[in-house]
């Protein structure tokens, strides 16, 4: 599947993915001066090849909205533990980013343990190494992010 990152305005840039059977499926995204959020969510599910959250779900159809609207495909693929334990990962590496203190693992691994309790979920398993490349990768989609202009797209494949 491709997933295209289309920069908007200052507030707003779009989602788009097509799946490999050119059906295709989009949404606005808040711009956040970062890689935007679903940004960080392609990064980490691809990274830890997540099968049951955002990405995955799309790719078996659901039509990306602000509930996600499933269909048979895509509710079969939607893992509940996965997805709340992957948007745990997610929040937890923006509040990193946002940080103005360099990311650590061990404050990573803080902040995941703390989204985890909230929802009283299971910690995932991330190493060391994961979190490395999570980042690297991040920091990089971030500083092209920003040197793009208005209506400049990042196409990758999920």
């Amino acid at each position: 599947m491709q997933v295209i990152f289309t920069k908007g305005s200052t507030r707003y840039g779009q989602l788009r993915c097509v799946r490999m059977d050119g059906s295709a499926t989009q949404t606005q995204m808040p711009e956040q001066g970062i890689a935007p959020h679903d940004m960080i969510h392609y990064v980490v599910e691809k990274r830890l090849r997540i099968q049951g959250a955002f990405f995955s779900q799309i790719r078996a159809g659901a039509d990306i909205n602000f509930t996600l609207e499933h269909n048979e495909a895509s509710l079969a693929v939607a893992d509940k533990t996965e997805i709340w334990q992957t948007e745990s990962t997610v929040e937890a590496l923006q509040s990193l980013l946002w940080s103005a203190d360099a990311p650590s693992y061990a404050g990573f691994i803080y902040l995941l343990e703390q989204a985890c309790s909230n929802r009283k979920l299971a910690m995932p398993k991330i190493s060391e190494s994961d979190f490395e490349h999570i980042l690297n990768e991040i920091m990089d989609l971030t500083i092209e992010w920003q040197g793009m202009g208005e209506g400049q797209s990042l196409t990758l494949k999920f």
